[in-house]
């Protein structure tokens, strides 16, 4: 691992972040300029514009708070890491944000929501957004909204796991999602509170 960028101005970091290939961004929540929640928010969005790979992004905090961890994944965050953690869980993080789609469960993500009182936030080009997909997509949201394995939506739809991942990464470019969990998300909220 090599760190290739480090600033701790997020104005500069965000000027100068989306021109760099880079595997992953650590981010501190607490920035000069924007806090840590903002700056990533910002980057997924103008990296998604470019229509570019998104990176991986950990957000890392003096505390850890539901709300905060809601905010980091709205935001297109992978991990949450508090800085009182040791370094190896914060090398963990790192390692874990590369994880293949096929890893991902969303099952127990919604599970955690429903066990959590959080107020849903409904995407404001949701609608727009969900305009915008082929039919194929549009599946692809009826299916993760279900929660269910990415196994289970290429059984339920009759595709190839390989579409099934290219339906979702093309998808998550629509709605500028980094991560699953944060397509989930949008989808989730929009549908419960529209």
């Amino acid at each position: 691992m090599q760190v290739v960028y480090e600033e701790s101005q997020a104005l500069r970091a965000l000027e100068t972040l989306p021109d760099l290939l880079v595997d992953a961004i650590v981010i501190d929540h607490r920035l000069q300029g924007m806090d840590g929640v903002s700056l990533a928010k910002e980057l997924v969005a103008r990296i998604s514009s470019q229509e570019q790979s998104i990176p991986a992004v950990i957000i890392t905090g003096s505390y850890f708070t539901f709300d905060l961890l809601m905010a980091s994944i709205r935001a297109g965050a992978t991990e949450l890491v508090t800085q009182d953690s040791p370094a190896a869980e914060l090398l963990d993080a790192i390692r874990k944000s590369r994880r293949s789609m096929a890893d991902v469960k969303l099952k127990p993500f919604s599970d955690f929501l429903d066990a959590n009182p959080y107020e849903p936030v409904a995407s404001v080009d949701y609608l727009l957004n969900l305009s915008r997909l082929d039919a194929e997509q549009r599946e692809i949201i009826d299916a993760l909204a279900s929660a269910i394995e990415l196994d289970q939506v290429a059984a339920q739809l009759g595709l190839s796991k390989t579409r099934v991942r290219e339906l979702l990464e093309s998808t998550m470019r629509t709605f500028g999602c980094a991560t699953i969990e944060q397509l989930y998300l949008v989808v989730r909220d929009s549908r419960k509170v529209g």
